[in-house]
């Protein structure tokens, strides 16, 4: 069965040895995001999640906060893939109940990565491989030989040796390559360091030092390196996108956003990117800034509901309540919005005084979950919600609470 694994960089080295078992266990685990090319890397992306049977969510503290393992799982929900979640960090267990993977099988694998941890999960997975036929894998665009501008394969974290490289250079490489590929962070490093002095030109090699780095968490490192793949690779959209992701976890916040504008241009049908500078100028409060990428989100991927939330979000705290409730409309429309789309859509149908309907959309948020009806501080704050929208959600609270 073929099964894709959604995970945080930081992740990688358990994510490999969950890959290894499973694969032992006759399984075909995918996981090698960086094998993507680095422009329009989206689609192949969304191609990889269809194409798989089951989505493997392995929860960390930095998984839960990553947009792209957001990404990934809600497409594999839209096209209604069974879900398992597997937590390799003790320390997030409490989130997972706000999380996303929340309801799903969760496999607590802690305390190591190992077949005794995961023994249940590959039970699960041979129950579910009896109920359903493999499914076609779609052919990534490009994923097997696309090339930049310069003619150098783009995207992969590993360098490979190339023909008219010196015998010694071939060696360092075939050496970092099986660093990077175990999550040998350190030695990888050690290994690349002495590549550089030798390659000092070659953009994949700063690329590669810089996931190792990031694997590391050592994230000053990492955009030193990513840097100069920028230096030596401008028109790498890819590689602005890494970087400006990298600069806001910094909390660098103007040159993130000027890095996702830059990715923006040099891949103008990438999408998401708009979605993370929305949210940086949001923070800002350039609200406008705001609105305007999350409108152009919606209308490059019209079949997610995510644009059109963000956007109703905006529009309420502007004050402009119908266009918000259109927004939220839309948004409640489309297939599988989380619990908190529903919420928004219901205290904007409050705030237009169309109170019945307000009830009746609050209560399918709280059939997905509970708290927006018992611990509506909690969730409230996760979501950043407002004191008025606080306010508007505590009077359908009342209603529903009333009417049983």
């Amino acid at each position: 069965m073929k099964l894709f694994i959604s995970y945080a960089q930081s992740d990688l080295p358990r994510v490999q040895e969950l890959a290894q078992l499973l694969n032992e266990a006759g399984h075909e685990a995918w996981f090698e995001r960086e094998a993507l090319p680095a422009q329009r890397w989206e689609r192949p992306l969304r191609d990889q999640v269809e194409g798989s049977d089951a989505f493997i969510s392995v929860v960390s503290k930095e998984s839960l906060k990553n947009e792209w393992s957001k990404r990934e799982f809600r497409i594999a929900k839209k096209a209604r893939m069974p879900i398992f979640a597997v937590l390799v960090n003790a320390n997030a267990q409490h989130d997972i109940a706000s999380s996303d993977v929340k309801g799903y099988p969760l496999t607590v694998a802690s305390e190591g990565v190992n077949a005794a941890s995961i023994e249940g999960l590959v039970k699960q997975l041979t129950e579910v491989a009896g109920k359903i036929t493999s499914k076609p894998q779609p052919v990534p665009t490009g994923v097997e030989s696309e090339e930049d501008d310069h003619g150098e394969k783009t995207g992969p974290q590993l360098v490979e040796p190339q023909a008219d490289m010196p015998e010694a250079v071939k060696g360092l490489l075939t050496q970092a390559n099986t660093f990077l590929t175990n999550g040998q962070w350190d030695k990888a490093i050690n290994k690349l360091n002495e590549i550089v002095t030798l390659l000092p030109e070659n953009p994949l090699v700063y690329a590669a030092r810089g996931d190792a780095y990031l694997g590391l968490e050592k994230y000053d490192k990492s955009l030193e390196d990513y840097d100069q793949v920028i230096r030596l690779a401008p028109d790498n959209g890819k590689a602005y996108d890494t970087r400006a992701n990298l600069h806001r976890d910094l909390e660098h916040i103007d040159e993130a956003i000027s890095d996702f504008t830059k990715s923006i241009e040099l891949d103008p049908e990438h999408a998401f990117p708009h979605i993370s500078r929305g949210m940086l100028y949001y923070q800002k409060t350039q609200i406008d800034d705001a609105l305007k990428d999350f409108e152009t989100y919606a209308e490059k991927e019209p079949e997610d509901y995510l644009g059109y939330n963000n956007a109703a979000f905006v529009l309420f705290q502007q004050g402009k309540y119908e266009e918000a409730e259109a927004a939220w409309a839309k948004a409640t429309s489309l297939e599988d919005p989380d619990d908190y789309v529903f919420a928004g859509h219901a205290i904007s149908l409050e705030q237009l005084n169309r109170p019945a309907e307000a009830v009746d959309m609050y209560k399918k948020a709280v059939l997905l979950n509970r708290r927006w009806k018992n611990k509506l501080d909690t969730v409230g704050a996760a979501y950043s919600w407002t004191e008025p929208m606080l306010q508007l959600a505590t009077q359908i609270i009342g209603r529903l609470r009333a009417s049983r």
